[in-house]
């Protein structure tokens, strides 16, 4: 009998299937995915502030897209909580107060952790110095008028350290607690010298993590969260 190996796919075929597999890995996101992810990008910069309301027509409009992906876009962005259905009204672009956002902090506190202290016992040699570089380059901003590219690298870090965990499921779990805290930056409450503190608080997350240590990293990322709580609390009063 020929084996596999003896029955291999001529050159010509082979060529056009991985031609094929390419074209099919690197086609463009579909037409409801344009028009969540620019809808949404718009309600996480502001573009579109907690409490607008808006309609589907104004939507199509702002996105250049129809109505199909566009409704389809709404109703994932109303599972996540951006976006709110008020019958014969139209939509409610949710408002985050601070009880909503503490409730976020709280939910990234019973994942977060763990998934730090996973990433301490997987983590490999190429995470590590992505880490490294994205800490060396966040180091460096230090005043609050360099928030929006301090917020980048953070949320590139926290990424990061979740993929570190080996773990898809958690990683699907983390990423839209990280886009929604995306919205903190956006507040302006932070103290003066809050983009060092949370600085700090990465490179201990980090040496933690370096050090293979999962208990230390387990609880540096707790201290970080808390510390975020508290900063927010300290700093916002009633968020409204």
């Amino acid at each position: 009998m020929t084996s596999w190996h003896a029955r291999s796919v001529p050159l010509a075929n082979s060529t056009r299937i991985s031609g094929a597999v390419n074209r099919v890995m690197a086609k463009e996101p579909s037409l409801a995915q344009r028009a969540y992810e620019q809808i949404k990008g718009s309600i996480l910069s502001l573009e579109l502030r907690p409490g607008l309301f808006l309609n589907e027509a104004k939507l199509c409009d702002m996105t250049g897209l129809g109505r199909m992906p566009v409704h389809q876009a709404i109703h994932r962005l109303q599972t996540e909580g951006l976006l709110e259905i008020i019958p014969r009204k139209g939509l409610l672009v949710r408002t985050d107060s601070l009880q909503d956002i503490l409730m976020l902090l709280e939910a990234r506190l019973a994942i977060e952790p763990n998934v730090v202290a996973l990433a301490a016992e997987r983590v490999s040699p190429e995470q590590i110095a992505v880490l490294q570089r994205l800490l060396k380059q966040s180091g460096l901003l230090t005043n609050q008028s360099q928030r929006q590219s301090f917020s980048m690298i953070d949320r590139a870090f926290h990424g990061v350290v979740a993929e570190a965990a080996g773990n898809k499921i958690l990683v699907d779990a983390l990423r839209p607690l990280h886009e929604r805290s995306d919205l903190i930056w956006h507040l302006r409450i932070m103290p003066a010298d809050g983009l060092k503190i949370t600085q700090q608080e990465h490179e201990a997350v980090l040496q933690a993590i370096v050090d293979h240590d999962p208990d230390a990293a387990w609880r540096s990322m707790r201290a970080h969260l808390n510390s975020l709580q508290k900063r927010i609390v300290e700093a916002s009063g009633p968020l409204r």
